[in-house]
């Protein structure tokens, strides 16, 4: 048996050691297990500039994991009566309306597993926020100029604009904001007093967003802009800590029974929240969607999940519903891979023996790259793989973040420089080898 204690102990000294490495700036995570609060645990700064530490109250930009509350709620309305999940979106919002006249055969069922054909946002305005309770219906009538991917019902392909529906959805059916719904409905009742979907409502314990740069030597640096818009609200804006997802993890392990004896959903709704219901080709642990859920498989366990990303913030919820676990982990930068600490936390969760969380081979190179150039780069390369290559883990992907954040901040020569290690640590990635060779055609 895995005693809880030792497991608490070894989860905060592998998290302390690794946000001291890495380029991490601020990390919180929360776990339950056995129907209670296993670990709870913040690591790193708020604000790189003051160096304001994170802390239990401090609150993260949960981004998409936003849309399993949405799911959430529109199960709740489903169990009062007041949805049908294969009625139209037009029963309940008689204003919508596209182009492709197509939109008509849409369903509720259909925007939650992203089968709706619905494209994807490309401008969330972060830049130029609205705060007015009426923005998510004037977004809503706005999608009016867009056009279907697919037929309705036919294929997977996820779309934030469909969660700003189901989100208009929830106000007009439940006659309030879909801010105040869900305060009332869901955050109030669990146990979640410190979070709000309202930005305004809670400014003061945000975490800073924060972007990859090179001004002051590589890492995270302050964003221009946050990752808020009142009209993009139902797919991205919870603010949340470590200690209310906890309550919110042990709610769903619990079929919908929170921990204070609230019943915020009935246990047969997750019958249908969390079966298949489309394939999504994400690999084996995200291969099925559900309703506001991904499905699948994890070292042999089913595994129900959600992650996020926006602007300066990063956010993963994990539920392994038959071992009776649960991870919300979150961050305030969008630079790193949020998986190189919750795989090692699940194993280590799951009895596997685990004493440290590796270490990026892509951010350590790209760090050096940097400061030193190419051929110092290549020197710690080779170093790490004489002496400490257990102790880190290599990514590809990793390394076309990397220097895709650098470019859009404007530091294509360092992102030139990473590219150019890249191409020499893995000489067959074709992705890699083109990308270097666009970068350095760029004028």
């Amino acid at each position: 048996m895995v005693n809880d204690q030792n497991v608490e102990r070894s989860l905060h000294k592998m998290l302390q050691e690794y946000i001291e490495n890495e380029p991490f700036t601020g990390l919180a995570v929360g776990i339950v297990k056995d129907n209670k609060i296993l670990f709870t645990g913040e690591y790193g700064v708020s604000h790189v500039g003051t160096g304001d530490p994170i802390t239990s109250s401090t609150l993260f930009h949960q981004a998409s994991v936003s849309k399993t509350f949405v799911a959430t709620a529109i199960m709740q309305l489903v169990e009062q009566g007041e949805i049908d999940l294969d009625s139209p979106v037009t029963e309940y919002l008689p204003y919508f309306a596209m182009e492709d006249e197509r939109f008509r055969e849409l369903t509720v069922r259909q925007l939650m597993n992203h089968t709706s054909g619905m494209p994807d946002e490309e401008d969330y305005a972060w830049d130029r926020p609205e705060y007015d309770e009426q923005s998510l219906e004037r977004y809503v009538k706005g999608i009016s100029r867009h056009k279907l991917l697919s037929q309705p019902g036919e294929t997977f392909a996820y779309s934030n604009i469909g969660y700003e529906i189901l989100g208009d959805v929830i106000a007009k059916v439940s006659r309030m904001s879909f801010e105040e719904y869900m305060t009332k409905n869901i955050l109030g009742p669990i146990g979640m007093q410190s979070s709000s979907f309202l930005k305004q409502e809670i400014e003061a314990h945000l975490a800073t967003p924060h972007v990859l740069g090179t001004s002051n030597g590589y890492g995270g640096e302050i964003s221009s802009v946050f990752p808020y818009n009142r009209a993009h609200g139902p797919s991205s804006t919870l603010y949340t800590n470590a200690e209310d997802m906890c309550r919110y993890m042990l709610t769903h392990l619990n079929r919908g029974m929170a921990g204070n004896g609230y019943p915020l959903l009935q246990s047969n709704s997750y019958l249908e929240m969390w079966k298949p219901h489309a394939l999504t080709g994400y690999g084996e642990d995200h291969a099925q969607v559900g309703l506001g859920w991904f499905l699948g498989e994890y070292k042999g366990a089913r595994i129900l999940s959600h992650s996020g990303w926006d602007t300066g913030f990063l956010s993963n919820l994990i539920l392994l519903p038959d071992e009776d676990i649960a991870i919300s982990i979150m961050t305030n930068c969008d630079y790193v891979w949020l998986g190189s600490v919750y795989y090692p936390i699940l194993d280590r969760l799951l009895g596997l023996d685990v004493s440290h969380i590796k270490r990026s081979i892509a951010h350590t190179i790209a760090a050096v790259a940097v400061s030193g150039g190419v051929e110092k780069a290549m020197v710690e390369y080779d170093r790490i793989n004489r002496v400490s290559q257990d102790d880190y883990y290599l990514m590809e992907f990793e390394f076309m973040r990397i220097t895709e954040a650098l470019l859009w901040g404007g530091h294509k020569d360092e992102a030139v420089r990473i590219l150019t290690c890249a191409s020499e640590i893995l000489p067959e990635s074709g992705s890699i080898s083109s990308r270097l060779l666009e970068y350095e055609a760029m004028a």
